[in-house]
């Protein structure tokens, strides 16, 4: 019988450790939902954090560092585009090294020049790219791409590329055992320790906390239209300098007494679920939106944007509307808060994401993606 080796998969995301976006959630699932599968050697390379069996650290200069602020000055590019590219030598070491088949990234500046010197690097790897951002085409600098969502593979396709080059395969999340919480005792608890308020309905929205791809602005401004006692507002996720605006718009509007813009570390963002009664997300297009699926795990009616992503996404488990008009969300979320929310729903929601989007669900799409992916020649890139 003949010995088919795994297939040995680089999986290289430098944000893992230093911030908690879209891609590097999925990275840092990814590698957990993978890891140990038979017939596949993952392995991680993170920016930050600690390292164990198979996850390993690149050096780079963070992304917020006041270096790569520096470098990013002097060759005319962002901090995110610095620590990218510090990071290319250390990881080209790691490939010499291990020589893998296969270097799975979502980030476009490390996956172009993984891409420029592959022949000098001397190791014939193959690159897919997880589109998760999204990118338009054309993806000439990859050899595969992970579509997260129908719409952008079918605009791939419809600009003249290979269908044999793009695989829609959605991202994975891990989805705990059981039920939710749901018993009101346990979220009154969670709100204390919280330090959130515990009589009153709470709408959460998780992202970057500013104006701009989340619309946080847009979220204050539709609850302050809602007639009081109003609901209090979580907006957890990403700060910088543009969230000082929100934060002020929401003084202004809401009260210092009714909102909060936190960021926290990723392993206590679930509990703000648990503690939440709605989410809800400004953004009029995502990429995939893992939070949607984040939300529901949690039993959280979603109140979207309705887009043909959301709508892949969350099927009828979403609650749609136009949030590119004032006044939409006003009405929507008046609307469900005089809806009774029950345990059945909630566990109904978490079984959704589990059927659909868990890592044992997606597991065969990945590695059929894995081998599809190897079977394409690869690509002249001198």
């Amino acid at each position: 019988m003949n010995y088919t080796p795994p297939i040995k998969v680089h999986l290289v995301c430098t944000g893992v450790g230093t911030i908690n976006r879209g891609i590097e959630t999925f990275a840092r699932e990814c590698f957990d939902g993978l890891h140990g599968t038979e017939g596949l050697n993952i392995t991680l390379f993170k920016g930050a954090g600690e390292e164990k069996p198979d996850e390993y650290r690149l050096w780079n200069l963070p992304r917020n560092s006041k270096m790569a602020s520096c470098v990013g000055k002097l060759i005319k590019r962002n901090g995110y585009v610095v620590e990218q590219l510090s990071s290319f030598l250390p990881l080209v070491r790691q490939i010499g090294k291990n020589r893998p088949d296969i270097i799975f990234y979502s980030d476009s500046n490390l996956g172009f020049q993984l891409y420029r010197w592959r022949k000098e690097i001397g190791v014939p790897y193959k690159l897919i790219f997880s589109n998760g951002g999204p990118c338009n085409p054309p993806f000439s600098r990859t050899d595969h791409v992970q579509q997260v969502a129908p719409f952008y593979r079918d605009m791939a396709l419809q600009a003249g590329e290979s269908a044999n080059k793009h695989s829609l395969v959605p991202y994975g999340i891990n989805v705990p055992q059981g039920p939710p919480v749901y018993e009101p005792a346990a979220k009154v608890r969670l709100r204390q320790q919280l330090n959130l308020p515990t009589n009153r309905p709470l709408i959460l929205s998780v992202g970057w906390i500013s104006s701009t791809h989340k619309r946080m602005d847009y979220i204050v401004k539709e609850i302050a239209a809602l007639p009081e006692p109003r609901p209090y507002l979580v907006m957890l996720g990403h700060m910088d300098e543009n969230s000082n605006e929100i934060v002020q718009l929401a003084e202004r509007y809401l009260g210092k007494e009714n909102f909060t813009a936190r960021c926290v570390p990723y392993e206590q963002v679930q509990d703000y679920y648990q503690a939440a009664d709605i989410f809800v997300l400004g953004s009029l297009k995502e990429g995939f939106g893992r939070v949607y699926l984040e939300a529901l795990i949690h039993g959280l009616p979603c109140i979207v944007h309705d887009y043909p992503v959301m709508q892949y996404v969350l099927k009828d488990q979403g609650i749609f509307t136009d949030l590119s008009q004032s006044g939409s969300l006003t009405k929507t979320l008046a609307e469900l808060l005089k809806q009774t929310q029950s345990p059945q729903i909630a566990i109904a929601r978490r079984e959704y994401v589990r059927e659909h989007f868990s890592w044992q669900t997606l597991t065969p799409a990945y590695l059929n993606m894995f081998r599809n992916c190897l079977k394409m020649p690869v690509l002249n890139c001198s």
